[in-house]
């Protein structure tokens, strides 16, 4: 489950679901690639590898690379190659699922982009959880590692399940250079834009640039808003030249409480707990 080259910090297996933390030094290049019997998630604990770009050897694959994002699948039986330049040290949850139902083992192109950027806030926050129980064994934490894993699997089905599902019409969304805009926007830092700003930069009405990004990408603008400012969130937070309150601010959170209750909602945990249990 581990790839060559990791360093195994603490893991657990209970049932069918074997759960590890993981560390690796820095990399001047990376080109691997990774397959399995069974279906294996993973989910950065530091902050995102965004040289790292993965791609699925599949028939009915997207077969360009793409950055990968946060969180990844590989389902079971599946090769996915990655690609990147140099990368610091980091830092990872990986965790072994047990089978669960699903209604297309061919994985269409759809469900297998959605694997290598895996935007699910119920899947995060229980491989973040996952990260802690296996980190801090305490009662009954082979009943909880299995129990999450579980959860996991059902989710992870019903996500990709609903991602095959989605019929969006084949024209009017945003084209790349958009969603390029989109997201470079953000990243500066104006994290409390309005759509309509956002709009601007796309050219389009804020209605327009609401219904063309979901059709684009399948979620809400909101919703990438705030899962782009959680993500921005957990980088400042592996570091400490911030505090937390400085982060709030540099975020555009109203207040410091408004920050914490909506990180805990994503990832749950608080930000001062993410900080201290160094993930």
């Amino acid at each position: 489950m581990i790839p060559d080259g990791w360093q195994v910090e603490a893991e657990m297996a209970s049932g069918a679901v074997m759960v590890a933390v993981a560390a690796r030094p820095a990399l001047a290049a990376i080109d691997r690639t990774h397959c399995a019997t069974t279906t294996t998630i993973g989910m950065w604990l530091s902050s995102p590898a965004r040289n790292s770009r993965g791609r699925f050897l599949h028939p009915g694959a997207r077969n360009a690379f793409v950055q990968l994002g946060a969180v990844v699948a590989i389902p079971a039986a599946m090769t996915m190659q990655v690609l990147s330049g140099p990368e610091p040290p980091r830092r990872m949850v990986h965790c072994q699922l047990p089978a669960a139902p699903s209604r297309d083992p061919e994985r269409p192109a759809a469900q297998l982009a959605a694997c290598l950027d895996l935007r699910n806030a119920a899947i995060s926050a229980s491989l973040a959880r996952l990260a802690r129980e296996v980190g801090e064994r305490g009662f009954a934490s082979e009943v909880i590692v299995e129990g999450l894993g579980m959860f996991i699997a059902g989710e992870l089905a019903r996500h990709l399940d609903e991602v095959a599902t989605r019929t969006p019409r084949r024209c009017g969304g945003l084209a790349p250079w958009q969603l390029k805009r989109i997201d470079e926007h953000l990243n500066a830092g104006n994290w409390g834009c309005s759509i309509s700003e956002l709009a601007g930069q796309c050219g389009i009405s804020a209605g327009h640039v609401m219904r063309a990004f979901r059709q684009s990408t399948g979620r809400t603008l909101a919703g990438h808003i705030a899962e782009a400012r959680i993500e921005r969130a957990r980088d400042l937070l592996s570091g400490d030249e911030l505090s937390i309150g400085e982060i709030s601010r540099d975020l555009q959170f109203a207040h410091p409480s408004s920050f914490a209750a909506a990180f805990r909602r994503s990832t749950g945990m608080t930000p001062r707990q993410y900080r201290q249990s160094g993930l």
